[in-house]
């Protein structure tokens, strides 16, 4: 009974870890991506008023 309760612990560690994890990437993913779409935006900015983009 003991070992058992330690084994679901111990999974539920472990998936705790997984999801930390997944939350990191899926921040660092999402804020990579935003300075890229605001990078492009600054590059582009000087054109809007011409008409070429």
């Amino acid at each position: 009974m003991k070992a058992r309760k330690e084994e679901k612990s111990s999974l539920c560690g472990v998936l705790m870890v997984l999801v930390a994890i997944a939350v990191g990437v899926a921040g660092i993913v999402y804020a990579l991506s935003t300075h890229r779409r605001h990078v492009n935006q600054e590059k582009w900015k000087d054109y809007d008023e011409c008409g070429l983009v």
